[in-house]
């Protein structure tokens, strides 16, 4: 049977995805909720959207799934590879220029919406493989997502062969453990890589936000367009607070008109600095 949705309970499921996580679902985008969902109905026995409307509502766990389910997660290894040039060649250097003035030998860089793990681990080897000794660094990345699904599996670090495509052959055995038997054609990220990361579960709505500030780069890359122009101000403003003066915010390539906005210096296509206090 068919699933049917009014344009009435679409309306009461847009404002409610927007009220808990500021994500704008488009009025065109009824038919895709329906689709995405029809699974779930099956799953939970439910037969109607206002059947459903009280279960998300009384179910964060469910609502969170419903999030899961109007988000995408697409992500891939070294993802607009102009960006890594950038962070590889002039982001590195300027590290290392300032570790020679200050001995502060420390990098941190947060992925706002890292989803399976794939642009968290790439920023870190970015940093290991041009960092002339970085043995001699700190290095820490916060990688953060609303979704609690994805986050599990960008904890796991476990990539089919496919996933892996965008990696350069050179680091595979590097910074992956390649799985055998059952696990034959994976590869599970190194620990002493993932331990440069911190996880963690991460609303942008949310009006305090529970972390420190003073980040060298902050990825925020193809979140914004889930949101409506005031909410990618308000979003691009605040992340403003947590990078340090001097500091890089890389946003997605469609992504570039709010940076002058908001105080940011343009660099590059999508990459904005924060100018030095």
């Amino acid at each position: 049977m068919a699933i049917k949705m009014s344009d009435e309970e679409f309306t009461i499921f847009q404002k409610l995805i927007y009220d808990e996580t500021g994500i704008s679902l488009a009025d065109g985008k009824k038919d895709l909720l329906i689709s995405r969902l029809a699974r779930r109905f099956i799953d939970l026995n439910v037969d109607s959207f206002s059947d459903y409307y009280e279960v998300v509502r009384n179910d964060e766990k469910e609502f969170m799934e419903l999030v899961d389910r109007v988000s995408t997660h697409m992500t891939e290894f070294f993802r607009e590879q102009p960006h890594f040039d950038f962070f590889e060649g002039r982001f590195i250097k300027e590290m290392e220029k300032r570790s020679l003035k200050t001995g502060r030998r420390k990098i941190t860089a947060w992925s706002v919406a890292c989803s399976t793990g794939e642009e968290p681990y790439s920023i870190a080897m970015s940093i290991l493989e041009n960092l002339a000794v970085p043995v001699n660094w700190e290095i820490k990345i916060l990688a953060s997502d609303i979704s609690n699904g994805v986050l599990e599996q960008a904890k796991n670090g476990l990539y089919t062969d496919d996933r892996m495509k965008d990696i350069p052959k050179y680091l595979w055995n590097k910074y992956f453990l390649k799985g055998t038997g059952d696990n034959s054609g994976n590869y599970k990220v190194k620990d002493f890589l993932r331990n440069l990361m911190i996880f963690r579960r991460f609303n942008l709505l949310d009006s305090k936000w529970p972390i420190r500030g003073g980040f060298d780069a902050i990825f925020c890359r193809n979140v914004l367009i889930y949101f409506d122009k005031e909410m990618q101000v308000d979003v691009v403003r605040k992340l403003c607070h947590y990078l340090r003066d001097g500091g890089y915010l890389f946003l997605g390539h469609s992504e570039t008109f709010v940076g002058g906005a908001t105080g940011y210096q343009p660099i590059i296509p999508s990459v904005f600095k924060k100018p030095a206090a």
